[in-house]
């Protein structure tokens, strides 16, 4: 995954990414757990103003949690007094699941090298425009003898086709 996709994921900038994963001491690979990771931890970030390093383990320990319902997710956050948080990690789930979708058809990978000229064989795209292919494949399958057979039996054809045609001309009118 790139950083582009990555904070397109996010719905951040990549400065944004590139900054804060600095800040957490996170390497540099760029996944999909990552971004889940990040996005609830974004969530409580802006929500209850915890930091960033201490939103992530928090968005960590809900993502544990087994996803059987809707149902929001409550912490409680560690401090003076007792505060808890309620953090709906289906909605954010569902969310980022339709930002991933959305990155993997819009952030198709590269291929790498040249591009083909050629998809596949001649007869492939033939088939592919819509031409029946049946006869040649029948004749491919004959042996050079059976081919020369029939091409004689055609030619014969032919000739006798044209040797009628001369017999019988359609301007001829017989018995006027």
């Amino acid at each position: 995954m790139t950083l582009a996709e990555f904070s397109r994921l996010l719905d951040v900038s990549p400065k944004w990414v590139l900054n804060t994963l600095r800040a957490l001491g996170a390497d540099g690979r760029y996944s999909c757990d990552m971004a889940r990771q990040l996005t609830i931890a974004r969530a409580i970030h802006g929500a209850a103003s915890v930091p960033m390093f201490e939103s992530l383990s928090l968005a960590r320990r809900v993502l544990r949690e087994p996803v059987t319902s809707s149902s929001p997710v409550a912490l409680r956050l560690a401090g003076d007094g007792d505060v808890s948080l309620t953090v709906d990690v289906y909605r954010l789930r569902s969310s980022f699941n339709v930002r991933l979708a959305e990155v993997r058809e819009t952030y198709a990978p590269k291929a790498r090298g040249r591009p083909r000229s050629n998809t596949g064989s001649a007869l492939d795209v033939a088939v592919d425009w819509g031409l029946d292919l049946s006869l040649i494949r029948d004749n491919m399958n004959k042996s050079p003898a059976q081919r020369l057979r029939q091409l004689d039996a055609m030619a014969q054809f032919f000739r006798s086709v044209r040797r009628s045609k001369r017999h019988h001309r359609p301007d001829e009118v017989s018995g006027v």
